[in-house]
Order: C-alpha cells, then sequence, then structure tokens
C-alpha cells in the first residue's frame, strides 16, 4: 500500500511540474518573440539549445547581477527595470559605463568571450524582471548557423556602436554639450536614475550637474 501511495505521489509532482514548465517556457519565448523580431528573425527553431538555457529572474533593487573580477556568462534581456554597468576604481569610486532598460540584453559579454573575470559590474537600479540565458551556448551555435550568428553579430555591434558614440561624447565635447547628448540620446535616464549616477556617467561631478541644470533651466 505503501508503494502505491509513492508512486501516485510521484505522478501527481509530476503533473505539477510540467504544468510548471511549459508556462514558464513559453513565456519566455513570448518575453523575447519582440526582441528577435526586431533582428529580423522569426523562425526561434536555430534558438532552441539557447532558448533551454533562459530562466526568468526577479532582481532587487540594488542587488548585484555581476561583480567586477567575477567570472560570469550570462546574458541577461530585461523585461522591466533598469539596470547599470560600473567600474570600481582603485581609490573606492564607481564610474559608469552604461544603463540598460526595457528591450535590452546585456552581460559581461567580452569577458565570457575570453573566459576572464569581468572588468565591470551590474547592479539592478529598480526592481527588474529579467530573463537570464547562458552565452556560451548562443556564442557556440552562431558557429554553426546563420540566424544565432546574425544576432551574435547584432549584439556585438550594438555594444561597440554604443561604446564609440559615449567615448567620443566624453572625449569631444564640454560639460554643457554632453548633458544636452544625454537629453538627446538617452532622455528616459533624466527621470529614473538619480543625478550622481548620471553626472558620473556624463563625467562630471554631481554639484556641476546641478549648476549646469540650474543654469540650463531644465530642472
Amino acid at each position: 500500500a505503501a508503494s502505491w501511495f509513492i508512486m501516485i505521489l510521484l505522478a501527481v509532482c509530476a503533473m505539477f511540474l510540467s504544468s510548471d514548465q511549459l508556462p514558464e517556457s513559453s513565456t519566455i519565448v513570448e518575453t523575447l518573440s519582440p526582441w528577435f523580431e526586431s533582428h529580423g528573425i522569426s523562425d526561434l527553431k536555430p534558438f532552441d539549445a539557447w532558448l533551454n538555457t533562459m530562466r526568468p529572474r526577479t532582481v532587487r533593487s540594488g542587488e548585484q547581477l555581476v561583480l567586477q573580477g567575477q567570472s560570469d556568462n550570462h546574458l541577461f534581456f530585461v523585461d522591466r527595470g533598469l539596470l547599470r554597468l560600473y567600474y570600481n576604481t582603485p581609490d573606492g569610486k564607481e564610474r559608469n559605463k552604461a544603463f540598460y532598460a526595457e528591450g535590452s540584453m546585456l552581460g559581461a559579454v567580452s569577458a565570457a568571450i575570453r573566459q576572464r573575470p569581468a572588468s565591470f559590474a551590474i547592479q539592478a537600479l529598480e526592481q527588474c524582471q529579467l530573463v537570464e540565458a547562458e552565452f556560451p551556448v548562443l556564442f557556440a551555435t552562431a558557429h554553426q548557423n546563420p540566424a544565432t550568428a546574425r544576432i551574435l553579430i547584432d549584439l556585438l555591434a550594438e555594444a561597440f556602436i554604443r561604446n564609440e558614440s559615449r567615448e567620443a561624447m566624453l572625449l569631444t565635447l564640454s560639460a554643457e554639450d554632453r548633458y544636452r547628448w544625454l537629453l538627446e540620446h538617452e532622455p528616459m535616464l533624466v527621470n529614473r536614475v538619480p543625478q550622481f549616477h548620471l553626472a558620473s556617467y556624463i563625467g562630471i561631478d554631481a554639484v556641476s550637474l546641478s549648476r549646469l541644470k540650474r543654469r540650463l533651466k531644465l530642472d
């Protein structure tokens, strides 16, 4: 009698597990479909191996996803929320590298490719709903299929263009023009990111940014 009870219990548990797994997988595909479509991808069959590595993840505001100096092979798709990438300097300061909001895919990609520790950290600035995926699986399948190769190339190209644009802003523009650049290229950050983080991002201190905003009457 005990053995029959155990068999029935296991069967019931299996039913619940399978019913949980299918909606999760289905929800992930639904979440990512617009992102794939934005890259010209409608057939997700070539991505089956990569999709099978994905899981939903909720992170609290202030939570660290990746620590500087830590090895991490994940990509994160932002369904809801805001993340920042930043460097810790030897003198204990933080320098913001980038911010990623809804619809973005990010991670310590260059570190994952080179199999080295991440050179920067990733932190949630808001409570975030993410999809976490394994980058090495995408990287491996990109050598075998044009569709996965296209996604990988797009990810790397977007990061390169973003970094080059910000580098030019920091190296060629005045403080006032850097703030104008921020308003033109990433205006949503102004209302979602604390001022001291914005100041770090455009390479000035928070006091100077406050004075600049008052002078421009953009408070």
